[in-house]
């Protein structure tokens, strides 16, 4: 699983963009940011699931449902739930895997996708870390 990070500084063609071409199934954001969904879910049918963590307002998740009711909306509490009642053994990834996809807005045109593999991760936790054997 990949991790993709789309910030809502990206604008709404920004996050389309993001949500298209990393062809996007499940969406983790704060309730605030569920409206904004509203307009980049309509080019980006991938999107099959929207977790939230937080407090959203009523409204704003019925908008969300009626607009796109292909959509599972769910609390993050209720996902959590979710994985203790479904236990799925680890899958660990090699160090070659795609650990994350981080959009930036870059300087000109779309949003750039920069990737980051396992390897790249636990490089950069430990750069600076001094090893000892003894």
């Amino acid at each position: 699983m990949q991790i993709v990070t789309a910030y809502a500084t990206l604008g709404e063609e920004g996050l389309t963009h993001s949500l298209k071409e990393t062809d996007t199934k499940t969406i983790f954001l704060d309730p605030q940011l569920l409206t904004s969904l509203l307009v980049p879910l309509k080019t980006a049918p991938s999107v099959k699931f929207v977790i939230y963590h937080g407090e959203p307002s009523e409204s704003d998740i019925q908008r969300l449902k009626t607009t796109h009711p292909h959509l599972t909306v769910l609390p993050y509490d209720s996902l959590l739930q979710l994985g203790k009642s479904n236990p799925v053994g680890p899958v660990p990834p090699q160090p070659s895997d795609i650990a994350c996809i981080m959009y930036t807005s870059g300087s000109t045109g779309r949003p750039k996708g920069v990737l980051l593999t396992h390897r790249n991760v636990i490089a950069a936790g430990t750069s600076g870390t001094k090893l000892s054997l003894m």
